[in-house]
């Protein structure tokens, strides 16, 4: 297993804008003059695709390493790199080049966050970026008390299946033997707020590409453009959201095997013609979206082209 290198970066007041442009473009840059030294190029230097890349956005500034520890960060972004660290002066952010690139998803966001939540390594390690202009820091310990817990949690768990016991139990290690063990979950932090401002207060809503009207519990909010190939805006945006039923219609506009034409009609994709047994399901589906309007239908071409795979050239 390749390990996972994670990085923290402390964005301060003045940083905001440039910060809301990074997580929009997916993209976050050092000038020269902070890139350059040795210990920064040796921490640029070491990361490479997959590796985390955590922004922190206020609460902490210039101050002593203990009074650190009883901050609250503001803002914490976690993003993945999707590549390795590159140069590039092309204009990105209005007041300087910042040529020295990471590409970049944002993977959750945060609001106040303390070193309960992700350790006291973590905040010492935000605290030495915000006292050296946004520079690039790697924990100095071993990762979170989590991390170090989950560490302990595998290597038990390693042990358990390197250990014989009975040759007549073997087969039993083709099943862990705990089938429940803690775990990271990349929360979609928008989500909860989103979802709140679609159902508005309501307990039953109707899907919107069957119309049936069902418990709000068999209803997800979904997003119209895949959230994985949205920006920050797009993932934000009401109107790139709607709501699907579980009985189907998620998972159908999910994968393509229905799409929203540009005059809001409901129709089966090519794939799904081909797929024996999926006509039934289709079938259920209704005549017409009640999620398309003109502030969506950009959102439903995407979805149509890159998704349900349809020309309409």
């Amino acid at each position: 297993m390749i390990a996972v290198t994670t990085a923290f970066v402390y964005v301060g007041a003045d940083g905001k804008h440039n910060l809301d442009i990074g997580i929009d473009l997916s993209v976050w840059g050092w000038k020269a003059s902070t890139a350059e030294t040795a210990q920064n190029q040796a921490v640029l230097g070491s990361l490479k695709e997959g590796d985390r890349l955590i922004l922190g956005h206020l609460g902490l500034g210039r101050i002593s390493p203990e009074e650190a520890q009883g901050r609250t960060v503001s803002e914490l972004v976690v993003t993945r790199l999707t590549g390795s660290p590159y140069q590039d002066t092309s204009t990105v952010w209005p007041d300087d080049d910042y040529p020295y690139r990471v590409p970049l998803e944002v993977l959750e966001i945060r609001e106040n966050v303390t070193k309960d939540e992700i350790g006291a390594e973590s905040i010492e390690a935000l605290r030495r970026s915000a006292s050296t202009q946004g520079s690039p820091r790697l924990p100095e310990g071993q990762g979170s008390e989590l991390e170090a817990f989950l560490e302990q949690e595998v290597e038990k768990y390693k042990q358990e299946l390197s250990d014989p016991g009975d040759p007549a139990d073997s087969t039993n290690l083709e099943l862990p033997p705990v089938l429940d063990l803690p775990a990271y979950v990349l929360a979609r932090a928008e989500q909860k707020k989103l979802r709140k401002a679609k159902l508005k207060g309501r307990t039953q809503v109707h899907c919107d590409l069957c119309q049936l009207l069902l418990p709000a519990r068999l209803v997800h909010t979904a997003h119209v453009k895949k959230r994985s190939k949205s920006s920050y805006q797009e993932r934000i945006d009401l109107d790139n959201l709607m709501m699907a039923c579980v009985l189907g219609c998620d998972s159908l506009f999910e994968h393509g095997y229905v799409y929203v034409a540009a005059d809001g009609s409901i129709h089966p994709s090519a794939q799904a013609k081909t797929v024996p047994g999926l006509g039934t399901a289709v079938e259920r589906v209704g005549k017409t979206c009640s999620a398309h309007t003109d502030a969506s239908a950009g959102y439903f071409t995407w979805h149509r082209h890159n998704i349900a795979n349809m020309d309409e050239s």
